[in-house]
């Protein structure tokens, strides 16, 4: 193989021991693809250590390092890979349970019926990816990406088309929680599709709503989900959670109504104790609050624009 190749193999590749025993691996000599037994027979490690090495990269990695040579291609394009990769993505959406989302929040039998009775589905009973008859794991795995692209941008249009100068009623806001619910997108789905500076912050905080109470994002994938977030400068952005209380009695008489405000962004909702705000959007417009909206920040509401200051 040519010194070029190897090169390009070293830069596919993360990490530095990695990229030398992967380039270590295109030393061997480069076959035709109409003997597909001989090209793994001649390399320094068996083939399913290969595999074993190239299934660690990403799916653009992996793609990257098929286009080094017919050695390469001939191993990056096989369904062992392939089949590795798409369980590695996908896999985990089919048991994704709702863990803290519920709309009944008081009361001593709340815990039961935040099972019984969440607004999120579960377990995803429409994450219908599957390999179709006679196609390769590749194949599968292109047709689900699109498919799965397809679904984000349904949630997408959606709450685009209920946005008013960049706020969202909650009950808007839970019906993009509820369609994206049933998508079935997986966690890498959701950083791909939903967590980009293209969509805006509404769409951010309904994608970390989902990972969070949906996919019940914990361990490493929660820390992977704060590194993406604090990488694509996504975590920097904040939004503005508002909502009007009933006025309680007092000695014969009735309050006036309450109007409450939370600002956070992105990156502090990842913490414990931003929970109390989801289950606000989860409760919405019930006993005695009687609006509750979304807001980029305080001064994009809707409510600002209606000259509402004198009631706050």
């Amino acid at each position: 193989m040519s010194e070029t190749c190897e090169n390009r193999s070293w830069v596919c590749v993360r990490g530095g021991l990695m990229a030398k025993t992967v380039a270590k691996l295109g030393d061997s000599k480069e076959v035709e693809f109409d003997d597909p037994g001989s090209w793994h027979e001649e390399s320094h490690l068996p083939i399913d250590v290969v595999h074993q090495i190239v299934t660690i990269l990403s799916e653009r990695d992996t793609c990257s390092l098929g286009r080094c040579s017919r050695y390469w291609h001939a191993i990056c394009s096989s369904d062992v890979v392939w089949f590795h990769l798409f369980h590695k993505r996908w896999a985990s959406t089919s048991t994704a349970t709702a863990i803290f989302s519920s709309r009944h929040l008081r009361g001593k039998d709340s815990p039961k019926r935040r099972l019984c009775d969440c607004m999120l589905i579960k377990p995803c009973s429409v994450h219908n990816l599957f390999k179709q008859h006679g196609e390769g794991w590749q194949a599968a795995y292109r047709n689900s990406h699109v498919e799965m692209r397809k679904r984000a941008r349904a949630v997408v249009e959606l709450i685009k088309a209920r946005t008013r100068h960049e706020s969202v009623e909650v009950a808007d806001y839970q019906k993009g929680l509820m369609m994206l619910s049933t998508t079935g997108l997986a966690l890498y789905d959701v950083f791909l599709f939903l967590f980009t500076s293209a969509q805006s912050v509404l769409v951010n905080l309904i994608g970390l709503h989902y990972c969070l109470f949906h996919l019940g994002a914990q361990g490493a994938e929660l820390k992977e989900l704060k590194e993406f977030l604090a990488r694509s400068k996504v975590g920097e952005r904040k939004v503005c959670l508002r909502w009007w209380s009933m006025g309680g009695w007092a000695n014969g008489f009735r309050r006036r109504d309450e109007m409450q405000i939370r600002m956070a962004s992105i990156a502090n909702l990842t913490e414990p104790e931003s929970v109390p705000l989801f289950q606000i959007l989860d409760r919405g417009t019930l006993h005695e609050v009687l609006r509750v909206q979304i807001s980029a920040d305080f001064e994009s509401s809707a409510w600002v624009q209606r000259d509402m200051h004198s009631q706050r």
